[in-house]
């Protein structure tokens, strides 16, 4: 019979962001040829994240947002118009919030296959699993399927538009479910290379309520303007590999016993 693996309790449960970042930033500079794809990485998604992220912050603020409040309380000097550029600040910088989260969902989406190129090169380190790989010619003749996936990322992002509009609490609910999102995105990232069905049915249970703690300051960086934007990216390729470094520290070889052989 096959040797085994299971993960340590008491190591999971130490797992949250910080941790996986700081992780992710050993990880990078100790295992040989990961920073270069991580810079390969984080290249491609800079790009489409600015991108799309201008692209919604433009048309949302321009064609929706600006107008609305300026026919709501006016554009003269006053007490309503001072209430009205309040609210436009407030409901901005939560739907740029939800805006850079999708942008980053649909970055990670379209540069999936290095994502796990990634993930897998920091396995490799710990133990022995097929090495995953992809040319960029077969990564654009299934970039129209990417596409469709990562729109449909995108779909529960959008809605959440609409819990940001719930007085007093509606920022909160954003901020929770947000983070309960990328921090499951980050999680099944590291699940995709697992090749057992029972070490990754033990995996899911062992981290049902850990997607929150890993997600958490990702998404706050998401509500500081520009400065927290631009780290996105950044934290969530070192908060995945960091996690998935973690998680393989954390993983106990069972030998197989004699009756089982």
């Amino acid at each position: 019979m096959e040797a085994s693996f299971r993960y340590a309790v008491d190591g999971l449960s130490s797992i949250h962001s910080l941790t996986a970042l700081k992780e992710g930033l050993r990880v990078q500079k100790s295992i040989p040829g990961l920073k270069k794809k991580v810079l390969r990485m984080l290249a491609l998604n800079y790009a489409v994240f600015l991108l799309v992220s201008l692209i919604l912050n433009g048309l949302f603020y321009f064609y929706f947002l600006n107008p609305l409040i300026s026919w709501l309380f006016g554009t003269e000097v006053g007490f309503f118009a001072s209430l009205g550029q309040w609210l436009l600040w407030i409901i901005q910088l939560t739907v740029a919030a939800v805006f850079a989260f999708i942008s980053l969902r649909f970055s990670l989406e379209l540069a999936g296959i290095w994502h796990q190129q990634l993930v897998s090169h920091v396995i490799r380190h710990y133990r022995q699993i097929p090495e995953v790989s992809q040319s960029f010619r077969e990564w654009l003749s299934s970039l129209g399927s990417t596409i469709v996936d990562a729109l449909k990322l995108c779909l529960l992002p959008l809605l959440l538009l609409f819990a940001g509009l719930v007085p007093v609490i509606g920022l909160l609910l954003v901020y929770l479910l947000e983070s309960h999102l990328l921090g499951r995105d980050s999680m099944n990232v590291y699940l995709e290379e697992i090749q057992s069905g029972e070490e990754k049915d033990e995996l899911k249970k062992k981290l049902r309520w850990i997607s929150i703690k890993l997600g958490w300051f990702p998404m706050l960086m998401a509500f500081i303007p520009i400065v927290g934007w631009l780290m996105l990216p950044m934290l969530m390729v070192m908060i995945v590999i960091g996690f998935t470094s973690l998680l393989e520290s954390c993983l106990l070889y069972t030998s197989p016993s004699p009756r089982d052989s």
